[in-house]
């Protein structure tokens, strides 16, 4: 299958890298700093540019069969990346006649059917006492994404480990059964497995462990 990636030089989104091309999918990233790639820089087709720039977009995703997001916010980046991204993604999919979509986003990411547990309403207060700009950024790239008219899927994950893949990760509901934390090996093949086998369309599931 033909993905692009997203974020690809964030732990995260090297993960996706990974595991995409152990399965022997045809990989395109976009990337400001290809050499944070690493060992993946010659295996991949490598646009550079950012999440902000449509043409870059564009070019990255030319010729895909789905996006894959695993954008996030780090020191230095504006407070709406997300927002501002999820609008360059979303138009330039449409102009390049790319239906599929799979983003990660954290739990600013809401959905009226929430009926988290007591310890994630707790998580929940406290990234929005002392991370409100990213909650709020999340919930507009929500938005936008909902509305946008594609078959996305939001993965939704709150604290990421730097774990192994562990097959046992549970996707359900934003609710007492889901737990606090998933590794990001765990994403990574669910997200692909998004791409590939047309999931969770429409739908923002929780993955955790």
């Amino acid at each position: 299958m033909k993905i692009t990636v997203l974020g690809a030089t964030g732990k995260t989104g090297l993960e996706i890298v990974r595991q995409g091309l152990a399965a022997g999918h045809e990989i395109s990233v976009l990337a400001r700093d290809p050499q944070r790639l690493g060992e993946y820089l010659t295996k991949v087709r490598v646009v550079k540019g950012d999440s902000l720039d449509s043409d870059a977009i564009q070019n990255a995703i030319l010729g895909s069969e789905a996006v894959l997001s695993a954008l996030g916010q780090v020191r230095g980046s504006p407070p709406d990346l997300l927002s501002r991204s999820a609008t360059s993604i979303v138009g330039a999919m449409k102009k390049q006649k790319i239906n599929r979509l799979i983003v990660l986003a954290n739990m600013g990411s809401r959905d009226p059917n929430d009926r988290p547990g007591l310890y994630n309403r707790l998580l929940l207060s406290l990234l929005t006492i002392f991370r409100g700009s990213m909650a709020r950024d999340t919930a507009n790239e929500t938005r936008i994404i909902s509305e946008s008219g594609l078959n996305w899927t939001i993965a939704r994950a709150s604290l990421l480990t730097d774990g192994p893949l562990t097959k046992t990760y549970k996707v359900g509901s934003f609710d007492r059964s889901a737990g606090t934390r998933v590794s990001r090996g765990s994403v990574a093949d669910f997200m692909i497995s998004c791409a590939v086998n047309g999931n969770y369309i429409r739908a923002k599931p929780v993955i955790s462990e």
